[in-house]
């Protein structure tokens, strides 16, 4: 099968010269997409881990069946691969991944990109989508990366170079409340620089694990999960909770009242700031914290049906927490792939090829009914096929979180109603500020917000377009919640990490995918007003930055975001199940049990709202995808 699909994507390749993939009729751009996807899996992965640091122990029969907190052990040859504090790969040759330095870092100036091509005007909204997609994006990816907490001036351990911050000089006539900016750089993890990356670019590790394992959920240290596993809300870590004695015994995740805890963050000015407790606490809102709340739940809930399940099991609550864990991880999946995806990529060929990374070309039909009738991906679709990491060892990819920047989707201003009858919470709008951080807990607790009610406000607006000039206004003042409570421009920032991280510009980065490059402004934007503007402040079309250049390139219809992000994409949603053994060869009823195979089966998203919120029936009645828009109440 590979040789055939080698085959063809050398003629395709040749083809898409003149035809792209989406002006094909289906079933030849459906094989286009299989051979662009094997193209890129050969030709687009790299790993930058030059030592794999020192090994834990053997792998256990626990670890063997189950995930462990910190992403270890799930490639059982390689123990650390795809753990906490691994690298990131990259999706682009590594030489071209240097990160870019003054003067050529702040050109053009970001502050004014953001400014003049990113500030949102008069805002467009994404008619098919419902904001809970937004709120569900940050929810994934605070499970796949995070480069932690950026290098602060008084970190001695790091080198001078890396300790100064960037300051990005304020445009004439901006209102920026200091010139320059000041803007912390990410912190590349010097210390475990090796022989082997003399010469090479810098590369950043990721705090969390690298596997799609629901660490937002769980956390990816055993220090976090004991603590998120902990009855008393005083009890601040694993040691503590395991002296003390106040580990639940059920397996069960602590949820006072069916909400997720609260805990006290300092700050650096000595205040301090109530926020919920979850695996990955950062960047809270109301539209994040609904799908850690509801997840939640559902894991407490499989706990409960577990032990009826498997009666002899009832009292092991580590068993019950990790066949749990596996089951929820497994169903995040699941509904990323076949249900978000295809509604933000909504076309015939899509929604059929997302849906066969899952089943195959088999169906759902038939493997729900008879099973898979193959193990091959194509067949019977990634779940139970041979574990693959293809040309390079698994990790996340710094391309794959660039392109993942899609902070356009949130709106600057919510009306939060209620369920039952569509009225309004409040008598005006709330902004991003009042549903943000430790205001969340507040709208829950003491502001009459249920969760039935987030669900439903989010389901019934819709979320912003990622092109240019929608960027949320909110973004560019965004007051970060503690310990930094510093006040920030995003789209400063996005512009900033994707240069110093060495993601090359829109241009080079098209070229590294074998795309086809613009030569001109006019041939890379939707319109000649953006091309007018892109050509006054870039110069040379060269020059675009990635973000920029797939905001103002013209998409596939019925895309929710450009075909150059989707190269990434078509790549790594696959990669991210072909490469873990928890959706592959080890996807049984032995580790998973028969219950926990059959609950993935027979689950999605609009059967987990409605198990947990049976008051919205209503609301998702008819509702083919929880993530288009909601029947509203009234």
């Amino acid at each position: 099968m590979n040789a055939i699909l080698g085959l063809l994507a050398a003629g395709f390749r040749l083809v898409n010269r003149r035809v792209p993939w989406h002006r094909m009729p289906f079933f030849p751009a459906v094989l286009n997409l299989a051979s662009l996807r094997h193209d890129l899996r050969k030709r687009n992965l790299f790993s930058t881990q030059r030592s794999p640091g020192p090994e834990p122990l053997p792998g256990t029969d626990d670890l063997i069946n189950n995930r462990s907190a910190d992403g270890s052990h799930n490639d059982l040859t390689h123990p650390k691969m795809g753990a906490a504090g691994m690298r990131f790969g990259r999706n682009v040759p590594i030489d071209q991944t240097f990160g870019e330095t003054e003067p050529q870092l702040l050109d053009p100036n970001p502050r004014l990109i953001s400014k003049e091509l990113l500030t949102r005007r008069e805002f467009k909204p994404v008619p098919h989508l419902n904001v809970a997609a937004a709120g569900w994006l940050q929810f994934m990816v605070h499970d796949w990366f995070s480069h932690g907490i950026n290098a602060l001036p008084t970190d001695d351990h790091i080198p001078a170079p890396l300790r100064e911050p960037i300051r990005v000089p304020i445009p004439e006539g901006d209102s920026w409340h200091e010139d320059p900016m000041i803007v912390h750089r990410t912190h590349p993890s010097p210390e475990d620089r090796v022989p082997e990356d003399e010469g090479k670019p810098a590369a950043y590790r990721n705090v969390s694990t690298h596997w799609w394992d629901a660490s937002q959920i769980y956390g990816s240290s055993k220090d976090r999960q004991l603590w998120l596993r902990t009855e008393s809300p005083v009890v601040e870590n694993a040691a503590a909770a395991v002296e003390k004695g106040c580990l639940l015994p059920d397996g069960k995740l602590y949820l006072p009242d069916g909400y997720l805890p609260r805990f006290e963050m300092k700050r650096s000015n000595g205040s301090s700031e109530l926020l919920e407790l979850s695996g990955e606490p950062g960047n809270a809102w109301l539209g994040l914290s609904m799908f850690h709340t509801i997840f939640a739940r559902e894991h407490n809930h499989l706990c409960d049906a577990l032990a009826r399940e498997y009666p002899k099991r009832a009292r092991d609550g580590e068993w019950l927490f990790q066949k749990s864990r596996l089951i929820v991880s497994a169903l995040l999946a699941k509904i990323h792939t076949v249900e978000w995806t295809p509604a933000l990529l909504n076309t015939r060929e899509l929604r059929f090829s997302m849906r066969a990374n899952w089943w195959g070309i088999q169906g759902q039909r038939l493997v729900d009914g008879f099973g898979r009738f193959s193990r091959t991906e194509i067949m019977g679709g990634i779940i139970e096929s041979e574990t693959d990491h293809h040309s390079a060892e698994y990790s996340i990819t710094e391309e794959f979180n660039a392109v993942y920047r899609m902070h356009s989707l949130v709106p600057d201003r919510f009306v939060l109603r209620r369920h039952a009858d569509d009225s309004r919470i409040f008598e005006g709008d709330r902004t991003l500020h009042d549903i943000a951080a430790g205001q969340v807990p507040l709208l829950y607790q003491e502001k009459g917000v249920s969760l039935a009610d987030a669900f439903y406000s989010m389901g019934t607006e819709h979320p912003g377009l990622l092109k240019l000039n929608n960027f949320p206004t909110e973004l560019q003042g965004l007051k970060k919640q503690a310990p930094s409570a510093r006040t920030v421009d995003l789209g400063t920032v996005d512009i900033l990490r994707d240069r110093e991280r060495g993601v090359p510009r829109y241009c080079a980065f098209r070229r590294a995918l074998r795309m086809k490059v613009p030569e001109t402004f006019e041939e890379l934007c939707e319109s000649p007003e953006d091309a007018k503007r892109l050509r006054e402040i870039y110069g040379r079309v060269e020059k675009v930055d990635l973000l920029v250049g797939c905001a103002a390139e013209k998409w596939p219809e019925g895309f929710g975001f450009s075909d150059t992000a989707f190269r990434i994409f078509i790549l790594m949603a696959s990669r991210r199940l072909k490469s873990d053994r928890f959706f592959t060869t080890h996807f049984t009823p032995e580790v998973y049990t028969p219950f926990g195979i059959r609950w993935v089966r027979d689950n999605g998203m609009i059967s987990v709202l409605l198990r947990h919120l049976p008051e919205l029936a209503p609301r998702l009645d008819g509702v083919k995808n929880a993530f288009f828009p909601w029947n509203r109440g009234g």
